[in-house]
């Protein structure tokens, strides 16, 4: 896995290093020469530079240029800082006069170097700051941003103004805020450079295909369908059965590994369903207008020899009485069970029934269904998705899935986040594909952090390996559920 740092823990890191021995002006050094050695660097050249350490890096990518027979202009925003003005003295005792205030500079370049803030930003750029990042947007150069593009917050990828990358060449560890919210549209091409920092801290886990294909070794001959377990898709009601389609279409569930799938959906309804299936059986449970009721004793019969358990798809708006469907579930069967959509609804209503659920628990919220889990603010989570994720789970003991343009997911003690998302997978229909791809990794026996991961890797990748046919606007849920069956051989 990928080790990705928040702005603290990397500052952290960063201090321990220096404190161990290596000077800070020796790795601005470093981290010059790996930005310098990442490309071959033709036409004109601007470097700006701000007062902090991250222009520093910039003073030293001119002098590592100069000494290769390459003459950028620099351009400075403000005072060097102390480490930085090492590099600015030595520029001035070659007799560099390439050197000058920014209000000089016009953007007209083929390569704009960004070094005006680093990771350690937060807030709103000043006007002037904000004046020349409009301008270095507005250019026709190739923009190159070292460790972060100015404006952006590294821990939670939000801006009000930033510098839009075409590459981004971070320091050692990827930030959390490269991949959050807006940070991967801003970061553009990302790479990471070593410059000997060590790790000194805990940190964020960036799931890789490699740590995926380990969850699925080659199955034994002798084995059966109840080998590899019995899963159920619980929802559906008279004007959303498409969403528990989709989580069985392409027979998710069973295609990513399990072995015998249930749909329970309303009586009234099941009928509807058959058509959609072959593989999997289908239960009616008692139903009013085409909408769930409790049935305790029919919930009994049909959750008999159940493993695991997805609830919520299309199951409607008729919330306290899905709860009191959930509810019964998750405190009387020690199960997996994952819920998504209508379901995280419907335990909003008393998401403190989850202290006294029995059931192993996956929760799947996009940003707005978050909000009304844990009571915040949209805006609050998108601020700090990382530890509100990992507080709310640690204190409610689920796995919780944060759906975003990278999600983020967390037991409350280890944190992952799936990188390889991407707006392919933004429209209805894309969860409910998800949750039957988990559903299917459950089944078999994976524990639900390594099964929450794993799944939203797959299904990420096999919606980015659809665009090439259908173009990111193009590519529907159902061509990812149809996809699925080729899941384990990704």
């Amino acid at each position: 896995m990928q080790k990705v740092l928040t702005t603290t823990q990397m500052a952290y890191c960063d201090k321990a290093t220096i404190d161990g021995g290596i000077a800070s002006v020796e790795l601005m050094r470093r981290v010059a020469q790996g930005v310098f050695d990442g490309r071959v660097w033709q036409g004109s050249v601007a470097i700006i530079c701000g007062k902090g350490n991250n222009g520093g890096d910039g003073l030293a990518l001119a002098c590592i240029m100069i000494d290769n027979g390459i003459y950028p202009y620099v351009y400075l925003c403000s005072d060097k800082s102390k480490d930085g003005r090492y590099y600015y003295d030595i520029l001035q005792a070659k007799g560099y006069d390439k050197i000058y205030s920014i209000g000089e500079c016009n953007y007209d370049f083929d390569i704009i170097v960004d070094c005006i803030f680093g990771t350690g930003f937060k807030g709103t750029p000043k006007q002037e700051y904000a004046y020349i990042i409009d301008k270095i947007n507005a250019s026709s150069a190739y923009k190159i941003s070292v460790d972060i593009p100015s404006g952006l917050d590294g821990d939670n990828g939000r801006y009000s103004t930033c510098v839009k990358a075409d590459e981004t060449i971070t320091v050692q560890y990827a930030k959390t805020g490269l991949y959050l919210n807006d940070g991967k549209d801003m970061t553009g091409k990302l790479s990471i450079v070593d410059v000997g920092i060590g790790l000194h801290t805990h940190y964020v886990n960036a799931v890789e295909v490699q740590d995926v294909a380990l969850l699925f070794p080659k199955r034994k001959f002798n084995t059966h369908k109840g080998t590899f377990g019995k899963s159920g898709i619980l929802g559906g009601c008279g004007n959303y059965l498409g969403a528990v389609k989709l989580a069985n279409m392409g027979l998710c569930a069973l295609r990513s590994g399990g072995g015998l799938n249930v749909i329970l959906t309303p009586q009234s309804q099941a009928n509807n369903i058959l058509g959609a299936v072959v593989e999997s059986t289908v239960i009616g449970l008692p139903d009013e207008g085409g909408y769930l009721t409790f049935d305790k004793s029919e919930l009994d019969i049909a959750l008999r020899g159940m493993d695991c358990l997805a609830i919520g798809m299309g199951m409607g708006s008729r919330y306290s009485e899905n709860a009191e469907i959930i509810e019964y579930i998750i405190n009387n069967y020690p199960i997996k069970v994952i819920i998504d959509a209508d379901g995280l609804n419907s335990l909003a209503l008393n998401v403190e029934a989850l202290k006294c659920a029995k059931a192993d628990i996956i929760l799947t919220p996009h940003v707005k269904e978050m909000s009304r889990l844990c009571k915040k603010s949209v805006d609050e989570i998108l601020d700090n998705p990382i530890d509100i994720a990992k507080a709310f789970a640690k204190e409610y003991k689920v796995t919780l899935l944060l759906k975003g343009a990278s999600s983020v997911i967390t037991d409350g003690e280890e944190v992952y986040i799936i990188t390889n998302g991407g707006a392919e997978l933004s429209k209805g229909g894309s969860g409910d594909t998800l949750s039957g791809v988990m559903l299917g990794m459950l089944s078999q026996g994976m524990p639900t952090i390594e099964s929450a991961y794993s799944s939203a890797y797959l299904t990420a990748k096999v919606a980015k390996d659809l665009v090439e046919e259908y173009s990111e606007y193009g590519v529907l849920p159902s061509d990812v559920a149809r996809a699925i069956l080729l899941i384990t051989k990704r």
